[in-house]
């Protein structure tokens, strides 16, 4: 030790010997109790099946496990990551949840190792919620602003682990591909990640619903997790894109039992049952739509014209000046419905003032001019009614409501071979729905409906099918009845082919066959 002082030694040694003596011992943190590790593994576990209700039910665990202060470094990672995934899976099935993005900043503040995680919770708000018409009145979304430096290093970060681990993976597809669509640069990429891992429940779902839905592929997806009710949500869809809308009801009604927050499925059964005219299912779930997003146009409107076709007009008034007032959207259609709602009620002042703020915004609606013409006809507004009415037959030769009524305008004119023309084409119209309705009462019988819905159908369709069978009648009774003022010998075989079909009908049998003794004495 020559050269080395004797105290350097004795304190090097000493040093030693207290830097051990010292030195912490290694933490050993005790092991929770065993209800509680039960409770993270059940948590785990529904998280990695990988579904919407998985993640519902993880959420939840996670959620009460994270208010134990001492359980949080272990819980704040998976209860991240699974919210991350939830907030994914609500904008692809359209449910607005406003809450998870603030949960998810606090919790990141709480356990400053996790701030990584921060950027992807700022991408994933930023993306867009899928919906079917206007949900909302400002998407939140459009003013969302992520620093494009901060995504370009997101998207690097998350195409490296991508490779790695499923997880990111799928968050990389549901950040950078949108919805159904491939990057234009990075398509092998994409495929190469959809074929990456097999296995993966997250990245299936992927695969059955991009590049587009798979019917096969989401059948697989519930056959392996019976609760993947999201997969139901896009089986609806795509029989919607199909046109079966029984097999559409099917899905959506099982989606239904598990995305009852998806404004989207229920507006869809809404819809569904509108075009069933099943008005009061109908309006249950336009009613439920509506609680989940009250500014949601489709919804508003729906009711509207549920309540109007079911005779409530006073009600129907209510969510239709809501959509006025909410302005923007979908303005057009909500003031023809309030002017056909205030002509219901006898109110024409407020029926014109309403349908002449439609026409501006539906220029070239045929239904918007025939109501028009309606409502200035009964207020005996004859030339303005006469425009309006051809004005309708511009943009639709067979609307019924024009035609029908310019046959009347004209007999009040006395006009008649002008009358006869649009009498005579309206019946021919009204003839041509006789055949729709027919053909819908044979879909009817055919299906596969219980037998108590088919009944309650069949009867709402036949009573539509006497309806436009007596509206027939008349229409031909009408054009006979002009064509005989007409006075003109010329036509009155023309006058009793009409007067003919009329009386084949029993409500204008006794009218047509005088018609027809008047023609007889005449020759």
């Amino acid at each position: 030790m020559a050269g080395f002082p004797f105290w350097a030694a004795v304190g090097a040694a000493a040093g030693i010997v207290l830097g051990v003596a010292c030195a912490p011992a290694v933490r050993v943190d005790s092991a929770p109790p065993p209800e509680i590790q039960l409770k993270i593994a059940d948590a785990s576990a529904q998280a990695a099946r990988g579904c919407y209700i998985g993640f519902k039910n993880a959420l939840r665990a996670y959620q009460e496990l994270y208010a134990q202060p001492a359980l949080r470094p272990r819980i704040a990672s998976p209860y991240l990551r699974t919210l991350l995934l939830m907030m994914i899976r609500e904008r692809e099935v359209g449910i607005l949840n406003p809450a998870d993005y603030p949960k998810a900043a606090a919790i990141i503040r709480q356990n400053p190792g996790l701030q990584s995680m921060q950027p992807l919770f700022d991408v994933a708000a930023a993306l867009a919620i899928r919906t079917r018409g206007i949900m909302r009145d400002i998407d939140p979304v459009a003013a969302q602003r992520i620093d494009v430096d901060v995504q370009k290093q997101t998207q690097a970060d998350l195409r490296t682990k991508a490779l790695v681990d499923d997880y990111y993976a799928y968050l990389y597809m549901a950040f950078f591909t949108g919805y159904g669509m491939y990057p234009t640069m990075e398509d092998e990429f994409i495929k190469g990640l959809q074929g990456r891992y097999p296995q993966s429940i997250l990245m299936a779902y992927k695969r059955a619903i991009q590049p587009r839905p798979n019917g096969d592929a989401l059948k697989a997806l519930i056959q392996a997790e019976p609760e993947f009710y999201e997969a139901y949500y896009n089986l609806g869809e795509l029989a919607i894109g199909a046109q079966t809308l029984l097999e559409a009801e099917k899905h959506f009604l099982r989606a239904f039992e598990g995305l009852p927050e998806s404004p989207q499925v229920t507006i869809y059964l809404g819809s569904i049952y509108m075009a069933t005219e099943e008005f009061e299912k109908s309006l249950e779930f336009y009613d439920r739509t509506i609680a989940l997003s009250p500014q949601y146009r489709d919804a508003l409107l729906g009711k509207g014209i549920c309540l109007s076709t079911m005779g409530r007009y006073t009600e129907a008034l209510e969510p239709l000046n809501k959509i006025v007032e909410l302005q923007f959207y979908m303005l057009g259609e909500s003031h023809y419905w309030l002017a056909w709602n205030y002509h219901a009620l006898k109110d024409d002042a407020k029926a014109e003032a309403e349908i002449e703020q439609s026409k501006p915004r539906l220029p070239t609606n045929s239904e918007v001019f025939g109501l028009s013409g309606t409502i200035a006809f009964d207020r005996g507004e004859l030339a303005k009614a006469e425009k309006e009415f051809l004005e309708a037959l511009k943009y639709n030769g067979s609307n019924t409501e024009a035609l029908f009524s310019l046959g009347r305008l004209y007999a009040q004119k006395e006009m008649w071979k002008e009358s006869a023309g649009y009498y005579e084409t309206s019946a021919g119209v009204f003839e041509r729905n006789e055949g729709a309705i027919a053909e819908k009462i044979d879909q009817i019988k055919k299906s596969t409906l219980s037998e108590e819905r088919k009944a309650r159908l069949l009867a709402k369709k036949d009573q539509q099918l006497k309806i436009t069978q007596a509206t027939t009648a008349t229409a031909f009774y009408n054009a006979a009845a002009s064509l005989f003022n007409t006075k003109d010998p010329g036509l009155k075989a023309k006058v009793a082919d009409l007067a003919t079909r009329a009386a084949a009908h029993p409500q204008m049998k006794e009218k047509a066959e005088a018609l027809l003794k008047h023609i007889k004495q005449q020759q």
